[in-house]
């Protein structure tokens, strides 16, 4: 679960300075973005720049999402948000992420709908959505992450079929492991992204999931999502070799990263509940390096 963001500060009088905007939605993606270091240093500055405004949007709808306040607040607030977005794509943003986001795509002739699918997405989120079916859950990704994966690649004007279907599956699983890292966590919240027919097949009743009397049926049961997202992971790494040299260089540390996070997941078993899996300094030193010298894809 992502912490808690203040909310963007209003503009003053005066417009604040495009340069101010985006160094704002810097900040934002160094704090809460590992492996945006690394790709600040390999990308592009205006793409970049652009891709902090991408992150720190979504991150700004996430945090609406997943707030602490009453379901129809949120909701209220998302409205409110994509109300401001529409504001900003007429030329009216009244926030510095919004100001730069307007620019980033105006300059790299971004599409607007995956922002408004993104939101709906959140939509889900804010309502703590179950999902009955994979394919329940798979749909709601593609709102959500895929939309992520396909932004990046209009940014970087990449458009063909397979580059689109593998940044889908690597988008794809790293939602997934998201919320096999975060179950725990969400499960406090009331929520739960294991589908219901997973629950049933491996004997789990959601109302048993936290009390230990099922603890071999869960570990069973978290291992197969994750040997399900890991599929996924293989089916899109080949992305890695479709972009260019900065980008593959991120695309390769968040597959690691990615895949690392899997591995602690089923170590752990049921004691994911309690025990949210990270990757630590040691670790993500080596992962680094490997993106760098182009393993992971």
């Amino acid at each position: 679960m992502p912490s808690p963001l203040p909310d963007p500060a209003p503009l003053p009088a005066d417009p604040i300075p495009l340069h101010l905007a985006y160094q704002a939605c810097e900040a934002i993606a160094r704090i809460h973005y590992e492996n945006f270091p690394v790709a600040g240093r390999l990308l592009r500055r205006d793409r970049r720049q652009a891709l902090a405004a991408i992150y720190s949007f979504a991150r700004l709808a996430d945090n609406i999402a997943d707030s602490e306040r009453p379901t129809a607040e949120r909701l209220r607030g998302l409205d409110q948000f994509e109300s401001d977005f529409m504001r900003a794509l007429e030329g009216e943003p009244p926030n510095p992420i919004l100001v730069a986001l307007a620019d980033s795509i105006e300059r790299h002739t971004l599409p607007t709908e995956p922002f408004l699918d993104l939101i709906e997405a959140f939509r889900m989120d804010a309502r703590d959505s179950t999902f009955a079916t994979w394919d329940d859950l798979l749909a709601y990704c593609r709102g959500s992450a895929n939309t992520i994966g396909r932004l990046v690649l209009a940014l970087h004007e990449i458009d063909d079929a397979a580059a689109l279907r593998e940044s889908d599956d690597v988008c794809t699983a790293l939602q997934l492991t998201n919320f096999w890292q975060d179950i725990g966590r969400d499960l406090e919240r009331g929520r739960l992204f294991i589908p219901l027919e997973d629950l049933a097949r491996f004997g789990v009743p959601r109302d048993e999931i936290t009390t230990g009397t099922r603890r071999e049926a869960f570990t069973r049961l978290i291992e197969h999502e994750c040997r399900a997202t890991e599929e996924l992971f293989e089916r899109g790494r080949g992305i890695t070799r479709r972009v260019p040299f900065g980008l593959s260089v991120q695309l390769r540390a968040t597959l690691l990263g990615g895949r690392e996070i899997l591995r602690a997941v089923i170590r752990r078993g049921q004691g994911v509940l309690d025990d949210r899996p990270t990757v630590g300094g040691l670790a993500r030193a080596r992962i680094a390096l490997l993106a760098l010298t182009g393993f992971g894809g």
